[in-house]
This record gives structure tokens, C-alpha cells and sequence, in this order.
């Protein structure tokens, strides 16, 4: 070999070995799972828009106990629960539930020989004082299960004097439907509950002619119930509303977070119902108390992320029949299933209300258009909305736990300005959630960080969606 190519294989081999010692130095990075982002292509019609989503559509629901029992929690002197309920925009403020038909009305002020379980002017004043420092309309129970028609005048009357144009509607019993197992007897029909209702209204009526009611607060899918109380009550009622929970009791150790992300097959005949009853009386509808599993809700299901995503799609259902809103139930420190609870003094979000706040940014107040998607055996939704300045909304939300999704947008005319806001947790069973980049401060404020804009100029854009997860899209 000549030495010419003896010195160039030299230098070879010298240069070889030199690049495998730097290799060796080098950190190794781990490599990432490949996402296979399956295509689905999502298409509106925004020439065709349809209903408005109400400005209150959102609300949380209370139980009356807790105005007893709990006074520093619905109180104007609680800052982060009223900076909180600010952030979700305007609402209705609900109270009621199975202690209603519980609490007794002490026809007073409180002191110190007000017996357990009663009901004062002074709970009622904290209410009003915290109302107006939310500035929500408020749906107030009275006892129909416990309580006589004397005693609901006295009691409605108060209510209507402190709270003022705040009281939105009373509510004569929570779940009568339910009455039969107690504290009626097992007979007790529809027809019975139509005449002790009649009995509290004409009462009412009598000492505040200008009280407004709603009902009947019934169970899921009771649709009997409905129909008859807005064919006998529409014109003495300025709002129909009942009660739905996907699944329970808590109790069922059966229970898992599938439960809540799988389509209930009997809820879409349950709000047609109502929709229906509305439409023909011209009244709006409610669903005043619902959420994930009843009986207080279920750990590791009602209290994780999969609950996020099952409540901004059961919001987006509920404005599909053009349903006026939703309250989801909690408060108290037993449930599971609260949008905003109380851990160790403090008052925290839950997956929940990050579906509120995902709700709020991307429906409420706006108007809803049609919308179609390819492979809807998936388990996602898709839903979007145009403001009063021509900008668009999309929600995506993806309730598949294991697949992913590339939604390719289709519009009729091009997007000059895009933003993603992404709903999304480590996992489908977390706690910890965040949306548009960001989760609640302590002190119950909230801001946006959305990092995620685009400039593509054309009327079709991809948005991926990984698998459970949700995004409101924002399009200019």
C-alpha cells in the first residue's frame, strides 16, 4: 500500500473512533410513543345558524342544608368561592335538593334556641348578600315533603323580599316523583302531588301575587311527570325543569369512569321531552340538578377528568334541545361530584368546573351552528358556535381513551387567525386539569394562556386531539 493511503486510512479510522467517543458522550433521549392520529374531517354550516345559548346557561346547584350548616360557604365575605363563580361569567344560583324537603322554616331571625335542621331570615339574608355579590338569579326549594302551605307563604314571601328581581323561580319539592318511598305513602301519584302543589301555590300567590315558580323538579326520565305538569301548570310556571345523573347510586362498586364517558341511550327521548313541552307552552327548560353518579358522586370517577369531559359534553347536549341550562349539584364536603369543593380550609376547582370555563369560552352567549363529522361510531363530539362579531367556535372533544384524532377543519371561507385551548389532564383519571394552559389560582382567579395560534389563510386547517381530551377552537 502506498503511504498516501496508508495516512488517509489512518485518518479514517482516527476519525471514526474519535465520533464513537463523542457519541458515548452524548445524553441519551428517550424515544417517544409514535400517536397515530386517525382523520376526521369536521365541516360547518355556518349560512344555517341556529340557537343562542343563554348568557346563564351555566349554574351550580346548592343544598338548602347548607345554609344552615355551613354559613361561611354561600357568605359575601367569601372572596375565592365569589371570584370562582365570577370567572364562569353569568349563571343561576340554584338551591334545593333532598334537604329542602328536610330543613323546616323558623319563621325568624336565628338564635341560640333555633332547633337543627330550621331554616331562618338570617340564612336567607346571607344568601341574598352573597347573591348579590355574584349577581345570579337564584332557583329556590321550598319544603313540599315536610312542610304545610301556611308555612311555604310565610317562608316564600321572606325569600321574595330579600332577594328581590333576584329571585328567579321557587320550586315546590325536590323529586315528589320520589315521594312514594318517603315521606308519602307507596300510593302517592302524579295526581297528589298536582293538588299539594296547587295548594302551595294558590297560598303563595295570595301573600306574594307576583312570586314566580318553576317545576317539576322531578327524576331522570320521568317524562309522565313533565307532560302533565306543563299541560295543567304553564301558565302559572315561567320555567320546566327536572333532574338527570347518568348513573348510581355511588354506592355500586361497579362504577367505573367508562360509566360516565358512554352515551346514555335514554337521555336524548328525556330532553326531546322537555324540549318539546317547552317549545308547545312557550317556556324556556332546565336541568336545575344533575351530574355524574347520584348519591354525592363516586371517587377515582365523579372527582377525576373523565368527569370534565363527560360534563362539557353534557352541557353541549342540553344546548342542542335548546335547553336554557344546567346546575351541577355539590357544595357539600361529602361530595365527590362538586364543581368546586373544599380541601384542607381552601376552596378548590375540580375537573368539572374546567369544563365550565371550557363551556364558557366556547358557547356561552354565542350561537350555535350545524356541524357534521366523518366516523361518528367514535366516541367524540363535535360542536360550534358564532359570535355577534363573526368569529367562530369549535369544540372537539374526544372521549376515547386510547385513540387519537387529526380533525381536519372545513370552512366555507378562509381563517385568518386560529387558537387552541386545550382541556386535557395527565389522564383520564386525574385530578389535576387544566385548560387554555392554565389552572385556578389560589385566590380563585383565573387567566388564559394560550400559546397555540396559527395564521394558515385558508378555509381548512388540521387541529389534533390526543386521546381524552377536549379543545375550543377559536377562528377569526
Amino acid at each position: 500500500m502506498k503511504k498516501t493511503g496508508l495516512a488517509i486510512l489512518m485518518a479514517a479510522t482516527l476519525l471514526s473512533c474519535n465520533k464513537e467517543n463523542l457519541q458515548s458522550k452524548l445524553p441519551v433521549i428517550p424515544t417517544r410513543p409514535v400517536v397515530n392520529y386517525l382523520p376526521v374531517t369536521v365541516t360547518l354550516d355556518e349560512s344555517h345558524p341556529g340557537y343562542k345559548i343563554p348568557e346563564t346557561f351555566e349554574g351550580l346547584s346548592y343544598e338548602t342544608s347548607l345554609l344552615v350548616d355551613s354559613p361561611e360557604f354561600l357568605n359575601e365575605n367569601n372572596q375565592v368561592l365569589i371570584q370562582l363563580i365570577k370567572n364562569l361569567g353569568r349563571g343561576v344560583l340554584r338551591i334545593g335538593g333532598n334537604s329542602s324537603d328536610l330543613t323546616k322554616w323558623g319563621w325568624g331571625p336565628r338564635t341560640e334556641k333555633t332547633p337543627p335542621k330550621t331554616l331562618t331570615t338570617s340564612d336567607i339574608d346571607r344568601l341574598s348578600a352573597f347573591d348579590k355579590a355574584i349577581g345570579w338569579p337564584v332557583v329556590f326549594g321550598l319544603n313540599l315533603g315536610s312542610g304545610n302551605a301556611a308555612t311555604a307563604a310565610n317562608e316564600a314571601a321572606y325569600v321574595k323580599k330579600s332577594l328581590q328581581n333576584n329571585l328567579y323561580v321557587l320550586q315546590s319539592g325536590n323529586e315528589p316523583d320520589m315521594f312514594s318511598t318517603g315521606p308519602r305513602t307507596a300510593k302517592y301519584n302524579y295526581k297528589n302531588y298536582q293538588y299539594e302543589w296547587g295548594e302551595f301555590f294558590l297560598a303563595i300567590r295570595k301573600e306574594t301575587p307576583d312570586a314566580p315558580f318553576g317545576g317539576p323538579d322531578v327524576t331522570p326520565f320521568n317524562n309522565e311527570w313533565i307532560t302533565s305538569f306543563a299541560a295543567n301548570e304553564n301558565k302559572n310556571i315561567k320555567l320546566i325543569d327536572g333532574h338527570y345523573y347518568v348513573t348510581g347510586p355511588a354506592s355500586l362498586a361497579s362504577i367505573n369512569y367508562n360509566d360516565i364517558l358512554t352515551q346514555n341511550t335514554k337521555l336524548a327521548a328525556y330532553l326531546g321531552t322537555m324540549h318539546t313541552e317547552a317549545s308547545k307552552y312557550h317556556i324556556p327548560f332546565r336541568v336545575s340538578e344533575c351530574n355524574s353518579v347520584f348519591g354525592g358522586g363516586k371517587n377515582g370517577v365523579s372527582d377525576v377528568f373523565a368527569s370534565a369531559l363527560w360534563a362539557l359534553d353534557f352541557m353541549w347536549e342540553v344546548a342542542g334541545y335548546k335547553g336554557q341550562g344546567i346546575n351541577f349539584h355539590g357544595g357539600g364536603r361529602s361530595f365527590f361530584y362538586s364543581p368546586i369543593t373544599i380541601e384542607n380550609g381552601s376552596f378548590i376547582a375540580k375537573p368539572e368546573y374546567y369544563a365550565m370555563l371550557a363551556f364558557k369560552y366556547g358557547a356561552v352567549g354565542q350561537t350555535m351552528v350545524p356541524i357534521t363529522f366523518t366516523h361518528p361510531e367514535y366516541n367524540l363530539s363535535a360542536h360550534a358556535c358564532v359570535n355577534a362579531d363573526g368569529t367562530y367556535a369549535i369544540t372537539l372533544i374526544n372521549k376515547e381513551v386510547e385513540s387519537s384524532f387529526a380533525f381536519t377543519i372545513q370552512l366555507s371561507k378562509a381563517a385568518s387567525s386560529v387558537q387552541v385551548a386545550r382541556l386535557t389532564a395527565p389522564s383520564i383519571t386525574s385530578a389535576s386539569t387544566t385548560f387554555a394552559g392554565n389552572m385556578v389560582n389560589e385566590d380563585g382567579t383565573f387567566t388564559p394562556n394560550i400559546t397555540e395560534q396559527y395564521t394558515p389563510n385558508q378555509n381548512t386547517f388540521v387541529v389534533n386531539v390526543p386521546a381524552g381530551s377536549a379543545v375550543v377552537i377559536t377562528i377569526k
